[in-house]
Formats: C-alpha cells, structure tokens, sequence
C-alpha cells in the first residue's frame, strides 16, 4: 500500500540513498520513494529541499503545504506523466456544451445517490433517504433544476441537525474542509497525470479557480468525508487534532465500489479519470465510471 507522510513538527524532508529521509529532534525516517503517494507538510517550521521536490514529482507523489489551521492551502502536482497530454488537451477543449452536460447529470446524479446512501449508514430514517433518492432520477442535463442544491439542503440538515450550516465556523465543517481539500489536491494529480487541464472544467468554469475539473469529479467522493465526520463526531473537539487529521488523509485508503469491484478510494479517482478520457474519446457519457459509497472499512485489503 502506498504511503503517506505526515510531517507535523519542525523536521527537514531531503533525500539519502534514494528514500526521502525525514529528520527532527527524535531522530530520523527513511522512506522508499517508490512507496509515497503524497507527503503532507502540517508545520511551517518544517523545512524541505528543492532535490527531495523535485524527486517526490518525478515518482509521481504530490505534496501538500498546510496553514496555522492544518488545512491544506497549496500543492506541488507531478507535470507531464501522460505520453500524450496535448491530445487529450484537444479534446477537452473541443467538449461540446450537451456532452458537458450530460457528464454533469451523470456526477450530480451519483453524488446524490451517495448522500442518500451516507444518511442510510449512519442510520437515518427510510424517509429522507428516499427523498434524496427521488431527487437522483430527477436530476436532468446540466441538472437543470438544481436538484443538487435541493438535496444539499436537505441532506445536511438530516445528517448534521437543522442549526448546521455549511459556512459556520464549526469543527465539523473543519473536518469536511480538510477532507474535501485532500481529495481535491488526490484528484488534481491524478487529471494532470492523464493529461488534463484542471482548469478547465466541465461545470465549474470559474476564472478564478485553476481546479474547476477537480472540484466537478470531487462531489460523488464527497460524501465519503461526510460519513467519516458524522461517524468520528464524538471525537471532534474545538479543532482538528492530529489523530483526526491522519484519520482524514487514510479515507484515501478505505474502499469505494467501482461497478462490481471494491478498491481504494485514490484507485477509484484513477479509474474515474481513466473513464472520462473515454467517455470524451467516444462523445458517450455513459462511460463515465463514478463511485458508489459503501460502509467505512479501514481495515480493507485490495484484491
């Protein structure tokens, strides 16, 4: 299994013998760069070299820069890793606006599924699940009559209680913050690795934001962070601790279903992207293959 590591004290990150070494007051860590997936730096005393950057990238691993706050704030993406990037440049450019939307029917569709299925695992009435259900198969291209936000609404409210908001400064939203940034930077790299822009988005098309074809595959892989916090509830005090942010980085490792296949939730994002490179090769959006959320299982084992 991939690693990640977590640097949350003033260590230095450089390289011997080929591992990045991870050095502080208690000693030092050498880990194979073959085996990191991303390397989280949560402490601004923490110090790291241009050689250890610039190798981290070449393996393919990502890393994350935090603030005082432990959120994630900026990102380091491995470049050029798709033997044919400016093909897939082409297409993406060329998407027609009715593909466009038929691929966000599609997401918003299955990321209502998801919540509905969220509200079920922690145990919430038949009732409300079956609302969100109901608002899935009516979700319409360019979901046209805001059955996402309808479902937003409604779905937050069953899971987190009726005085949740979802821009109040609160732990919870802390925590959904975190994991939703983890999962926006795993999918970036994963899109940059296949070629993609990331700015340029299939719904999102903010000028602003360089991440708007992340921030569109993140919402079916949303709830997964919203099971997580609801189940981790009892354990989430005036901030995020460490032990709640290593909890947030692992969901990358619990499963998600993939058609009839459990994997790992960064796999999943692999063969999320993988099928949107096809789905855009062959103008069919159903060949875009999205993840089901099923019950947390940290102790899950690929095949």
């Amino acid at each position: 299994m991939w690693r990640t590591v977590i640097v949350n004290q003033g260590e230095r990150i450089s390289v011997e013998d080929g591992n990045i070494k991870v050095a502080g007051g208690q000693g030092k860590s050498l880990v194979p760069l073959a085996d990191i997936y991303a390397v989280v730096i949560d402490n601004r005393a923490a110090f790291i070299s241009v050689q250890a950057l610039a190798l981290l990238a070449e393996s393919g691993a990502h890393v994350y820069y935090c603030n005082e706050k432990h959120l994630p704030v900026a990102v380091t993406l491995p470049l050029n890793r798709h033997f044919r990037p400016l093909s897939v440049l082409k297409r993406q450019f060329a998407l027609s606006e009715e593909l466009k939307g038929e691929l966000w029917r599609h997401i918003v569709r299955r990321k209502i599924q998801n919540q509905a299925k969220c509200l079920s695992l922690v145990g919430i009435k038949r009732d409300k699940v079956d609302e969100l259900l109901q608002l899935a198969d009516q979700v319409e291209c360019e979901d046209k009559s805001g059955m996402e936000a309808q479902a937003a609404r409604k779905y937050f409210s069953a899971l987190f209680g009726l005085s949740f908001l979802r821009r109040q400064d609160s732990v919870t939203n802390m925590a959904l913050n975190y994991g939703y940034a983890i999962f926006r930077t795993s999918l970036c790299k994963t899109l940059v690795g296949y070629g993609f822009q990331c700015i340029l988005g299939i719904h999102h098309r903010s000028e602003s934001n360089e991440f708007n074809l992340a921030d569109d595959l993140i919402e079916p892989f949303r709830p997964l962070v919203d099971l997580w916090t609801d189940e981790n509830c009892e354990n989430l005090f005036e901030t995020l601790n460490k032990s709640n942010r290593k909890g947030l980085i692992n969901l990358l490792n619990v499963p998600m279903k993939m058609g009839k296949r459990k994997m790992r939730t960064r796999n999943a994002m692999d063969e999320c992207v993988c099928s949107l490179v096809t789905a855009i090769e062959k103008g069919n959006p159903d060949l875009l293959k999205l993840p089901e959320l099923i019950a947390l299982d940290e102790l899950f084992e690929e095949e």
